[in-house]
């Protein structure tokens, strides 16, 4: 939508920059803060009104006006990013079209980077990750449509981190602050990649495929081993069932097994270590809720958009001919 580009080129970065600078004084997350007092808020109001007996529609009317001001503060300060243009509309490129050869071309290609990157991660410096990335961001062209980044913008420490872990929730950024999260208990190999996609939402990007795009190339151009590494393992994780559906199970099982078993070591590591953390019936609730959200902001794939990174992969990166342009 024009209003949507409109927001997100010439009032998000201005505002985003003040938001995040005042988030910057602050080792929490000023946006879990509002949500937490906005829920005493609504008890408030309820418990008052019960106290001092008054009709049920002056409590409704409270709550309502509540409920109001926090979604359009949410959506002023980052939520309008969800009806700007598309990356293929911001960059002047048409999705590229299912080819069988090109894609084959591309599988050989993601199975010799991902093998030929593979090193162990045992720690990682985020202070190196960010580094890197923000110069990476730095060297965007403008037509790509994302806000420059900001020295003072970094993650936040979360409230939550255990509750996230339970429902799967690796980071997110905090609207009400464009404050980038991202959970603790993730895996050095995960982290780099991470951050960058989390980044990627905080310099205006709402599309979850889209971030993805933007965080698998930010790594990618790492010389750093470990955070190029993350680009490819991160990139399999996404695209992993994806692959499986385009490909079916017999093919798709004859490329998984070109992968080098260190690979499959650090996948079924990162499996084992999320499971142990994972409360299965919140993780569904959850999984369902934020399914619905995105749907309702103009991602109508829901949470497969994620997944969708692989076409963005295929039609912007240059890994292949259909690639030039980014």
């Amino acid at each position: 939508m024009p209003w949507g580009e409109w927001y997100a080129t010439r009032v998000y970065p201005g505002l985003s920059a003040f938001l995040t600078r005042v988030a910057g004084f602050f080792r929490y997350s000023l946006t879990e803060i509002v949500v937490v007092l906005a829920v005493v808020a609504a008890v408030w109001i309820l418990v008052r009104a019960i106290r001092r007996r008054k009709q049920w529609w002056r409590c409704l009317l409270g709550e309502a006006a509540l409920v109001t001001g926090l979604i359009a503060w949410l959506y002023l300060g980052w939520g309008f990013n969800y009806f700007r243009s598309d990356i293929y509309t911001r960059t002047g490129t048409t999705p590229m079209p299912y080819e069988e050869a090109e894609f084959q071309e591309f599988l050989e290609i993601f199975a010799q980077e991902l093998n030929e990157s593979w090193c162990e991660v045992e720690s990682i410096d985020p202070a190196v990750v960010e580094r890197e990335v923000k110069a990476w961001y730095s060297a965007l062209p403008a037509e790509c449509g994302l806000c420059k980044p900001r020295d003072w913008q970094h993650p936040k420490k979360m409230l939550f981190n255990r509750l996230y872990s339970a429902v799967g929730v690796l980071g997110f950024i905090g609207p009400a602050f464009d404050e980038m999260h991202l959970n603790y208990d993730v895996e050095p190999v995960e982290y780099p990649f991470l951050f960058a996609h989390e980044y990627a939402h905080v310099l205006g990007v709402s599309n979850e495929a889209e971030a993805n795009f933007w965080a698998f190339e930010a790594c990618r151009a790492s010389d750093n081993p470990a955070i190029r590494y993350s680009a490819w393992f991160m990139l399999l994780r996404h695209t992993w069932g994806n692959l499986r559906s385009i490909l079916g199970q017999e093919a798709f099982k004859a490329w998984a097994d070109t992968l080098i078993p260190e690979v499959y070591a650090d996948w079924e590591l990162a499996q084992i270590h999320w499971a142990d953390l994972r409360w299965d019936w919140l993780a569904q609730l959850q999984h369902r809720f934020y399914n619905f959200f995105l749907k309702q902001n103009r991602i109508a794939e829901g949470t497969a958009n994620y997944g969708q990174v692989l076409r963005l992969v295929l039609t912007l990166s240059d890994l292949h001919d259909h690639g030039e342009e980014e």
